[in-house]
């Protein structure tokens, strides 16, 4: 009765999923003309919001990604800078990951997901 429950809310997780990675999309994306003026907090928020509805992808690696990405804009928050290069990757993962991380093989999906953390925690000051 509990795992039927839960599934009734496989639907409107999947919605809210990705209509946050849409708006992480189009706010934060290469193509947003104006994804400089956004505030830090905004992309934290969001990339949140995608931790907070992926239960039902948990085996895609889109949490992780996120959480990374969290890290990220936390850091980018901290040094009052943007790391363009840094949140393309992090955007062009989520977008892997939602569409087909739980099928690519363990291996290849935790090495990415190492490489992002690795990506969100480099510090171009420290070298």
């Amino acid at each position: 009765a509990a795992e039927a429950g839960v599934e009734t809310l496989r639907e409107a997780s999947m919605a809210a999923l990705d209509e946050a990675l849409g708006e992480i999309a189009r706010r934060f994306g290469k193509d947003a003309p104006d994804r400089a003026s956004q505030p830090y907090e905004t992309l934290y928020l969001l990339a949140s919001k995608v931790i907070d509805v992926s239960a039902f992808v948990a085996d895609a690696g889109v949490d992780k990604a996120a959480m990374s990405l969290c890290g990220l804009a936390d850091s980018c928050a901290e040094t009052k800078a943007w790391r363009w290069d840094a949140i393309d990757v992090h955007l062009n993962a989520l977008k892997l990951l939602r569409a087909m991380g739980a099928q690519l093989p363990v291996e290849q999906r935790e090495a990415m997901l190492q490489g992002l953390y690795r990506v969100s925690h480099y510090r171009p000051e420290e070298g």
